[in-house]
């Protein structure tokens, strides 16, 4: 993760509790972007990579540490949303969900860890809801700095933005990259066909597991769009043994409902879109 901090300068410190603050967090590193309610603008976009190997406590350290010493996460905001980067996530119907079973629907497929507190958000774009764990420690280094701060899986604003932005009448196939898992989606008219996020070590699992989703659906490689997002750039090993495959690929945008300072203009946004989604989700 890449260390960077760009505030526009209309931003009033004054003002906070008219702003809108989204959070992404992983074991690696914290990101946040601020809206501008009334622009309907993103003002500031920052991130904020971790010391590698920082045992847990340490790590719960290091978190507080930065959120306390930075001045633009002091404040309060007309709401604050969190992603948790984790694969400990599952779909489950609407048909079938009833909060008293969250415990039973998560281990389904899931290991419970004893520390572990689960979490939920219904999905607007598909009759799902997402349930997922956070580490109860982490989760309560926020609950005590921000009021009624909701928490959210990255698989929510992928899957919202997937389905509310992409139409094609034609099968696609949407991936986002993290340090060491991505997330897949499969669409057509705008409904979900499938969603799976996978753990990978190097290019070669990455392409193995996009082609099968490729086979799975009778795709053709040399037809069918595979639209990228996340931890990836046009340089990287990964991107070119993709290109060797796969014809047509094309980077993710930022959501058009919005503005973005001038400021950004310096990092990619396909790697970000997942945070400047997240205040679309309910």
């Amino acid at each position: 993760m890449q260390d960077f901090a760009f505030v526009d300068e209309t931003l009033d410190i004054n003002l906070t509790q008219s702003y809108y603050l989204s959070i992404q967090l992983s074991l690696n590193g914290l990101s946040f972007c601020i809206l501008d309610s009334v622009r309907e603008k993103y003002i500031a976009f920052q991130s904020k990579s971790f010391p590698k190997d920082l045992i847990f406590d340490d790590l719960l350290n290091y978190i507080e540490d930065y959120i306390d010493s930075h001045e633009l996460l002091k404040h309060k905001y007309k709401a604050t949303k969190l992603i948790w980067e984790t694969t400990k996530n599952t779909l489950v119907p609407n048909i079938f969900f009833k909060k008293e079973n969250l415990k039973t629907y998560f281990e389904f497929n899931q290991k419970l860890d004893d520390l572990d507190e689960i979490h939920y958000n219904e999905l607007k774009y598909v009759d799902a809801y997402s349930v997922f764990v956070i580490p109860n420690l982490i989760a309560n280094v926020f609950v005590k700095r921000f009021e009624k701060i909701q928490f959210y899986n990255q698989q929510s604003p992928f899957i919202e933005h997937t389905l509310f932005k992409h139409h094609s009448e034609t099968k696609r196939i949407l991936i986002n990259l993290y340090e060491n898992f991505f997330d897949l989606c499969v669409t057509e008219n705008g409904k979900l066909l499938l969603y799976n996020n996978f753990l990978y070590k190097n290019e070669m699992d990455l392409i193995y597991f996009i082609l099968y989703a490729f086979d799975q659906f009778s795709l053709e490689t040399q037809q069918t769009e595979l639209i990228i997002s996340g931890l990836i750039d046009r340089t990287s090993k990964s991107f070119l043994k993709l290109k060797e495959f796969i014809k047509h690929i094309r980077f993710e945008k930022l959501p058009d409902e919005f503005s973005y300072s001038y400021t950004f203009n310096q990092i990619p946004s396909h790697k970000f879109t997942n945070l400047f989604n997240l205040h679309l989700c309910e």
